[in-house]
């Protein structure tokens, strides 16, 4: 028969209030003993106490040992409160549906238990926050370091986001002894692949993978050491086995090689850093190399230098998602200075070169677009009173900084504009932002600067083509009265001369 949801919550909430309860007795030489009164009589009381922080000890204790008023017990909704404090501050990178079940199976049912007490409205407020933060997570901020993320800023902070994930499961690894499953996780980080390694969260990780390392190589040392002793306890212990429990023992050998060689074929698949197997003198050495390899490789990085480099390509990333050119190519100038003994970072700085030249070709795009709708065009144009929504341009609509003489030359003319820039390549990550060199427009209010090119001259842009102004009426031109005046007496003309001929024939 299966428990429901609530009896299930009921059946925890009892346990926690059975493990957590601190009741105190205080004794008449001052002394305080903590733990849980198991039983109280008039003559004292059966305490389970704390004799350290992880011994405990059951004993009987006497009233007239203990204080007046010396007994406190503690009750249920004070015990279980102190560990749902505990969820304050939430975890990081808490997701949606997480922030719910936390409301629904832990603060909600503490509320309906307790109704009507000060614990009670004190988890209620918990649940208010909760709400809020989770309606934040819906809106697409993310919670990082303690901080929250804009969603614009999640979005320019995804790299980030995904490596300091990695950087936490890797220490969550090491923590619980499993340098292997850390080391995976290092090496998903120090991929270039995935452009982890661009990420502020890569030159730290580097250090925690060199803590990894060394107590990975003090555990294999030791490993290395005890395997012979071992190998030889199972041996010993099979020759004083008889049937059937020799077979038996036998199988369990057996079952248990050949789970370890399964996970070892899986596991060295997609990394070097398989779970060491205590019994195989082989691949414990083999697992010892590759940790002294990597810590060497890994020595060799300039943490300082790497920090700089990270550092400067987060400030192009924010500014890039802040279209902020100007500022994003200067950040990205300083990571190429940081990067020139760096080279595995090239291709990640050409992504970034991709992506500003791209930006700079679309507001260059914007610019031609507002300043070719601001011209004084004839009536009937686009943008002019009298004209037909959806007309196309004049031709020659003017690009940023032309001449307005020209542009009007241009436009009276029929002559064509300059084209507008190709768009560069698109940034091939969330996160990530991608520049390419060329003198092209800048910000608006701020003056055109060179794209950034290590070590190649700024180009100097070409002067704007002059154009001939449109002869004006007076130049030769005859005008429409002059015209109608000439019409007008021919019409006359041969008005009186028709009449002149029906005269003579009569």
């Amino acid at each position: 028969m299966k428990l429901s949801r609530s009896l299930l919550v009921l059946a925890l909430a009892s346990s926690i209030t059975g493990t957590l309860r601190a009741d105190i007795v205080t004794l008449k030489d001052g002394k305080k003993l903590e733990g849980t009164i198991l039983e109280q009589k008039p003559e004292g009381v059966l305490m389970k106490y704390k004799v350290t922080a992880k011994i405990m000890d059951e004993k009987f204790i006497p009233m007239a040992d203990i204080a007046p008023n010396g007994i406190l017990k503690e009750r249920p909704e004070e015990i279980e409160i102190k560990e749902l404090s505990k969820l304050l501050p939430t975890a990081d990178l808490l997701t949606a549906e997480k922030y719910e079940q936390i409301i629904q199976d832990r603060l909600r049912p503490f509320v309906n238990r307790y109704p009507g007490t000060p614990q009670a409205d004190e988890i209620k407020k918990m649940i208010d926050e909760f709400q809020e933060e989770k309606e934040k997570v819906v809106a697409g901020g993310i919670k990082m370091q303690g901080r929250w993320l804009t969603p614009q800023d999640a979005r320019a902070e995804k790299y980030n986001i995904d490596a300091y994930t990695i950087v936490q499961a890797m220490n969550e690894k090491s923590a619980a002894g499993d340098y292997s499953g850390a080391l995976r996780e290092f090496e998903q980080l120090a991929s270039n692949k995935k452009l982890h390694i661009a990420s502020v969260h890569y030159p730290k990780a580097v250090e925690e993978a060199l803590a990894v390392l060394t107590s990975f190589d003090a555990k294999l040392t030791q490993m290395i050491k005890d395997q012979p002793v071992l190998q030889k306890q199972r041996d010993d212990n099979m020759k004083r086995l008889v049937e059937p429990d020799l077979s038996r023992a036998k199988s369990a050998v057996d079952r248990d090689v050949q789970e370890a060689n399964s996970r070892y074929e899986v596991e060295r698949k997609e990394s070097k850093w398989v779970t060491p197997y205590k019994y195989d003198l082989k691949r414990l050495q083999d697992l010892q190399k590759a940790v002294f390899e990597e810590k060497t490789k890994l020595q060799k990085i300039n943490v300082a230098q790497v920090t700089k480099i990270t550092d400067a390509i987060h400030q192009a990333t924010l500014h890039f998602y802040n279209d902020k050119i100007v500022e994003g190519e200067l950040a990205l100038l300083e990571a190429y200075k940081a990067a020139s003994a760096n080279q595995e970072y090239a291709p990640i700085l050409q992504i970034y070169r991709d992506g500003f030249a791209r930006k700079r070709a679309e507001y260059a795009a914007k610019q031609q677009a507002t300043a070719a709708s601001a011209l004084v065009t004839p009536a009937g144009a686009p943008g002019a009173p009298g004209a037909v929504p959806g007309a196309a341009p004049v031709a020659g609509a003017a690009t940023p900084g032309m001449d307005p003489a020209v542009a009007r030359a241009l436009a009276m003319s029929g002559g064509a504009a300059a084209p507008a820039p190709t768009p560069g390549a698109v940034p091939t990550q969330p996160g990530m932002v991608p520049a390419q060199p060329g003198m092209v427009p800048a910000q608006p209010g701020v003056a055109a600067v060179p794209a950034v090119q290590p070590g190649a001259a700024a180009p100097v842009p070409a002067p704007a083509p002059v154009a001939e102004a449109p002869p004006t009426e007076e130049e030769g031109a005859i005008s429409m009265d002059t015209i109608l005046m000439v019409a007008g007496g021919a019409v006359v003309l041969v008005l009186l001369l028709t009449l002149m001929m029906g005269k003579k024939k009569k």
